[in-house]
């Protein structure tokens, strides 16, 4: 690796990082060690503008606080567990950012191409794209993920203001949330979807896909996996219903879309795979 493509990603580190740092109000160190994953750990998450701290906790015992045997708990997980997940998808993505730009660069990017995030956490690849795009193209971006949850909320800041600070003024971006009772409607056709890390936290992927490829245009792209928990017995936030709907999910793919690259969901359960719809 080149020193000038090693300092490219440690840059892009420290503004990942520097994004936790503006947001919370937490110091570099502190981003980091809230971030990192550690069995058992019940970190003092801080507050912020759109949630309140949360302490004492593990993953687990912020599932367990309430019912989440309908729709309506499972949303409610993802508010209850503050910045939680802000911290650590951030931190989880530091050693990904090669990985986001080698998807990008995977496709050519053109004038009014309408990109999307769906279930987009802390929106990590398009946080990488819009710090690595060599102009000010005129793109759409859309993100996508469960209403009024704390990392959706920051992920909407943390890209505001990277077109901001990067002058990227041709760049319109909304924010698209996930209903309890109704699935994301984008202003139109989306060109590229990526949907890394999802699909076995969502209620019903079948609907889901089927929600992305009705407003996919024809010959676009989706960039997908879906972790397979073959020993996942009861639900917490990997769903049992999200694991029953797999074979449908991959039928349904099968269906609809060309495979590309990754493998096929048999042989390789857990990777990434691309495909273009047909």
């Amino acid at each position: 690796m080149s020193k000038e493509r090693i300092n490219t990603l440690d840059g892009l580190k420290a503004t990942f990082i520097q994004d936790l740092c503006d947001y919370y109000n937490v110091s570099n160190e502190d981003a980091i060690k809230l971030g990192t994953r550690d069995k058992g750990r019940k970190p003092s998450l801080p507050g912020s503008k759109t949630c309140a701290s949360v302490s004492n906790m593990t993953y687990e015992d912020i599932w367990d606080l309430k019912s989440r045997d309908t729709i309506d708990g499972i949303f409610e997980f993802y508010k209850d567990q503050g910045s939680w997940s802000a911290f650590r998808q951030v931190v989880r993505h530091l050693d990904l950012i090669p990985y986001h730009i080698d998807i990008f660069s995977k496709f050519q990017l053109h004038e009014g191409m309408h990109i999307c995030e769906y279930g987009c956490g802390v929106a990590p690849f398009c946080r990488t794209l819009l710090e690595m795009l060599p102009d000010d193209p005129s793109l759409n971006i859309s993100i996508s993920d469960v209403e009024e949850c704390e990392h959706f909320a920051f992920a909407d800041w943390r890209l505001r203001k990277t077109i901001k600070d990067k002058s990227r003024n041709n760049i319109d971006l909304r924010s698209v949330p996930v209903k309890v009772d109704q699935l994301p409607v984008y202003h139109q056709k989306l060109d590229l979807v990526l949907v890394f890390e999802v699909l076995e936290h969502v209620p019903s992927p079948i609907a889901c896909i089927k929600n992305i490829h009705e407003q996919m245009n024809v010959g676009g792209h989706l960039v997908e996996n879906f972790i397979n928990h073959e020993d996942l017995e009861d639900d917490g936030p990997d769903l049992m219903s999200a694991k029953l709907e797999r074979q449908q999910y991959y039928d349904f793919l099968k269906q609809n879309f060309t495979l590309l690259g990754g493998g096929s969901p048999e042989q390789y359960p857990n990777a990434t795979r691309i495909w273009r719809i047909r």
